[in-house]
């Protein structure tokens, strides 16, 4: 009889799917860091990375592959000044559990500032992405250049279509 026909051997079958296709996943992201590493050796102007770098060629739909690192912990910020009209936007890198932080005075009129708004940057990447039909991978740190990626570049890249000058 086949060994597969009882529950176990059943579950065995989909375990053995499941660590195959982390294994094409992992491939998947090794692969596309290496991409992204040669691009940026050999100098073509074809990648992108940091937060602004990043998001401009979002913006302008040059983005062929965005990589996230899967440790990327980051919130876009709007804090406003309901007395002058200020309006600032600036990131805010965090480790879960962290306290959001006071949104401060206003450096013009000195009134409190309000936080208007805060946007999830893996959020507004992968939306931006999606509209451009950019590939997104997210990257695990558990290997050299995964982590390379989180730990050099702040863990956002992108490898472009072209050579933007962005």
């Amino acid at each position: 009889s086949n060994a597969y026909t009882d529950e176990s051997g059943l579950s065995e079958l989909v375990n053995a799917a499941g660590e195959k296709l982390q294994d094409l996943e992992l491939m998947g992201q090794k692969n596309a860091v290496r991409d992204f590493f040669k691009e940026l050796i050999a100098d073509s102007g074809k990648v992108a990375y940091g937060e602004s770098q990043v998001r401009a060629n979002l913006e302008i739909n040059s983005v062929d592959v965005l990589l996230l690192s899967e440790d990327l912990r980051a919130e876009r910020v709007t804090t406003k000044c309901s007395v002058c009209g200020y309006e600032n936007k600036w990131t805010r890198r965090w480790k879960p559990g962290e306290p959001a932080p006071a949104a401060g005075n206003c450096p013009k009129c000195g009134s409190s500032l309000e936080v208007t708004d805060v946007t999830d940057i893996v959020d507004e990447f992968s939306e931006l992405a999606d509209k451009s039909n950019a590939k997104v991978v997210f990257v695990s740190t558990d290997f050299d250049e995964g982590s390379q990626l989180m730990n050099a570049f702040g863990g956002i890249a992108a490898i472009l279509r072209y050579n933007t000058g962005v």
